[in-house]
């Protein structure tokens, strides 16, 4: 979402003052009637004016950058039918959490990497309280890694390490506690998935694997590309909800990098999106006559690995119907059970050094 029709944008000094009026509610969940007279308050001047509703679509989308909000799935029925859509309701993933106190930097037993600038930046800089938990969280991981050489992984998966959050570290890796002389991914050891390109070819026929998130992409290429003989022909980033723009391209991915795929298999995150991509990825793929399958071994491995908590972005509706899908797409017992528990899981809670022995997620 973005302003549109020549709307401006709204400044950071609003989606400031939204964040900490969303915070300052302590629900769980707030809807869009609330949502509206938070806003209205927030950005008076354009308060009842034609820009109002795509300065409000902004500055959520602003905050949902920053994991401040968690909007529903952008192909749900959780949106109004105006332009820019609007959600029916917001998650506040913060105010699930109980308040804690400031954290005072004299109190924090700071390893070297963060004892040159870490203390000094609170007490100039008053940083709010969720980038002094951060700074505090990483110091903690940088703690118990002391004296050790952590496998290098991809930048989702630390985040994972780190915060139990796998898009955290990135929305991070932008702002103040990566700013020169800080942090770098260096010092965490871990990369930032790389660049735009959706395909990695190993072989000019045999299967494709198709992975929803960028992250574990980037690591599977890189441990298959070690192997001496490559367990899939190809291996192709699907992009959640998006993966059926996908499907095309896997019909001409002789022409367009030679590559014939035989079967075409699927994994993803272990929640409802995740169950509905896969669902769109068949649907899709059976009407182009290609034959696919469910790359069950990463599924299952994944259901085992820790949930990050309550699945939140879907309504009860929706959760019943992606377990009905999920029995049709024949998915472990494991991703069935962390559906009736309403968790989710990431798929890259399954790291580069888990994927770097691929005997085990190979196709059979």
């Amino acid at each position: 979402m973005t302003a549109t029709d020549g709307a401006p944008p709204p400044g950071t000094e609003q989606v400031d003052a939204l964040s900490a009026a969303l915070l300052n509610t302590a629900a769980v969940r707030v809807d869009r009637r609330t949502l509206w007279q938070i806003w209205n308050g927030v950005d008076a001047p354009w308060s009842g004016t034609w820009a109002s509703r795509a300065r409000l679509a902004h500055a959520l989308q602003q905050l949902a950058d920053q994991g401040v909000v968690t909007l529903p799935a952008a192909t749900g029925r959780l949106w109004d039918r105006s332009l820019p859509p609007l959600p029916d309701r917001v998650d506040i993933p913060a105010n699930r959490r109980g308040a804690v106190s400031q954290i005072d930097p004299a109190d924090v037993l700071w390893v070297p990497v963060m004892r040159r600038w870490a203390p000094q930046w609170m007490r100039a800089a008053r940083p709010p309280a969720g980038l002094r938990e951060a700074a505090v969280e990483i110091n903690r991981w940088l703690q118990a890694t002391l004296g050790t050489a952590p496998g290098r992984v991809a930048r989702e998966e630390r985040s994972l390490h780190i915060f139990g959050d796998e898009k955290r570290l990135a929305h991070l890796a932008d702002g103040a506690l990566f700013a020169p002389g800080r942090l770098t991914l260096e010092d965490l050891a871990c990369d930032a998935p790389a660049g735009h390109l959706r395909v990695a070819r190993f072989a000019p026929a045999g299967p494709v694997l198709v992975l929803e998130n960028k992250s574990t992409f980037d690591s599977a290429w890189r441990a298959i590309r070690a192997c001496a003989e490559p367990p899939y022909a190809a291996i192709l980033f699907g992009s959640g909800d998006a993966v059926g723009t996908l499907v095309q391209d896997l019909t001409v991915l002789d022409d367009l990098v030679g590559v014939r795929p035989t079967t075409c298999l699927y994994a993803g995150d272990v929640d409802v999106a995740g169950i509905e991509a896969a669902h769109l990825f068949t649907d899709k793929a059976a009407t182009a006559g290609l034959e696919t399958a469910m790359a069950a071994r990463l599924w299952d491995a994944v259901a085992r690995a820790e949930p990050t908590g309550e699945d939140t972005t879907a309504e009860p509706s929706r959760a019943a119907d992606a377990l009905v899908t999920a029995e049709s797409l024949h998915l472990p017992e494991a991703v069935l059970q962390r559906l009736r528990e309403r968790v989710r899981v990431p798929q890259e809670r399954i790291d580069r050094l888990a994927l770097a022995d691929t005997a085990w997620w190979a196709p059979r």
